[in-house]
């Protein structure tokens, strides 16, 4: 399978929008990534966070559509326009991140699971006994 053909698989998109984005947040934290990169970059996450958009959110499926194209071009995009050291020192902290991953979702499950269980036994005990 090529790769053109593997960009339309979801879960192949989201792994490629995962990576980028650690590459970029790292990108951002190198002392080598030029200002103008982290200019865009800094534009791009004020837009996403941002109540005012070009298609406002309210709007059934349009209005989260265009957050997400716009996401996900900018993206692929600024990671092409890194220069080589800072791609390959970023790719390398994140290889590292992505490895404990799987730790931090296990971490983060146990504790959301505690935090469910916390919550409905003060709901029972405060609304029936």
């Amino acid at each position: 399978m090529n790769k053109g053909a593997r960009l339309f698989q979801f879960g192949v998109w989201l792994k490629l929008l995962r990576d980028n984005g650690m590459i970029l947040y790292y990108a951002w934290r190198h002392p080598l990534t030029p200002n103008y990169l982290k200019g865009i970059l800094a534009a791009l996450v004020i837009y996403l966070l941002s109540p005012i958009d070009l298609l406002p959110d309210y709007l059934p499926l349009l209005g989260i559509v265009d957050d997400a194209a716009l996401a996900t071009g900018a993206l692929l995009y600024l990671t092409r326009l890194l220069p080589a050291p800072v791609l390959a020192e970023s790719r390398r902290q994140s290889e590292k991140w992505g490895r404990r991953m799987p730790y931090i979702i296990g971490i983060l499950a146990i504790a959301a699971i505690g935090w469910i269980v916390l919550v409905i036994a003060l709901f029972r005990k405060v609304f029936f006994e």
